[in-house]
């Protein structure tokens, strides 16, 4: 153990000198003065049995990890590419780590795989119920506090034009519960078109509308490295679209339940833009659908839009 307690120190004595590129001589002499303790230190241990001590060292961006036997001391050098061919002039083992001799590239890894959870409402315009007879009401306001998505995004796939920008895709289930703010659920009429169905004042507890799409982006994603290339801020945003899957309506009343698992004429493709920006894997998303909520002229025109928290794995 004394060993490695001298070649520490003499590690951190002549890590800042050698660290110097002002002048060789001094490197050099520096270097035999480190060898000369590390073999002087060597020299005064009693064979007795082979044994063996590991110091892990870090000074800086640098670290050093000794191992130390009765028979031989390896010395495994990371960010010390500089001074791998003079340890070797004194017979000492180094093995310098590719990795970081040689600056690796680290692989371009999208943001997409993962969780996300977010708050959504359906955007209405002035003329979202052109199409309704005047005085009907807004029966698909939202209310934001308690309309939530969850998002699974179960499959991804980058494709990068270096380390730190590329094209993202994948696969995903978008849950999405929009619950209404007036007392009104929704049906169709013997035309196809929904409309507004006005529910009891008295023990009013809930109305909302749930659809559940397979989703899919295609993102251009540009990523900043930050400690060491590992952790990174990313900004990623491109276009997203959407398969339905399946909807229902939910009112509750009192201690009455009512589920509706019909048609309600949802659009069964949709398209949109979604957003992204975080650090490591952790971020917020936005995202705000182009296709309306409901297919032309069978509903009102309403737009889905969702802002929250994503986690990548």
């Amino acid at each position: 153990m004394k060993t490695l307690i001298t070649l520490f120190l003499a590690l951190v004595v002549a890590f800042p000198v050698l660290a110097q590129t002002d002048s060789t001589q001094t490197l050099s002499k520096d270097f035999e003065e480190l060898i000369g303790t590390v073999q002087d230190s060597l020299n005064t241990q009693k064979v007795n049995k082979e044994k063996k001590d590991t110091v892990h060292v870090r000074l800086g961006n640098r670290h050093v990890e000794i191992i130390s036997t009765d028979k031989k001391t390896n010395i495994d050098i990371e960010k010390m590419d500089d001074f791998t061919s003079k340890w070797k002039e004194y017979d000492v083992e180094i093995d310098a780590k590719e990795v970081v001799k040689e600056k690796k590239k680290r692989k371009f890894d999208g943001h997409w795989q993962g969780l996300e959870f977010g708050g959504n409402q359906l955007w209405e315009t002035e003329t979202a119920y052109a199409n309704y007879p005047v005085g009907t009401p807004s029966f698909l306001e939202t209310r934001p506090e308690k309309s939530f998505e969850v998002n699974w995004n179960f499959a991804e796939y980058s494709f990068g034009f270096g380390s730190y920008m590329g094209i993202v895709t994948g696969l995903g289930i978008n849950w999405n519960d929009y619950k209404f703010k007036n007392k009104y659920t929704i049906e169709l009429d013997n035309n196809g078109v929904v409309q507004p169905v006005a529910l009891a004042e008295k023990d009013f507890r809930l109305s909302k509308l749930s659809t559940v799409y397979l989703t899919a982006p295609l993102m251009f994603e540009f990523q900043i490295p930050g400690n060491h290339g590992q952790d990174r801020l990313f900004v990623a945003a491109g276009l997203i679209g959407g398969l339905k899957l399946g909807e229902h309506t939910k009112t509750k009343i009192g201690d009455n339940k009512e589920k509706d698992k019909g048609d309600f004429n949802l659009s069964p493709l949709r398209w949109g833009y979604t957003a992204r920006i975080g650090f490591d894997d952790m971020g917020i998303f936005a995202t705000y659908y182009n296709t309306k909520l409901f297919e032309n002229g069978k509903g009102p025109e309403v737009t889905p839009l969702t802002i929250g928290f994503t986690f990548n794995f």
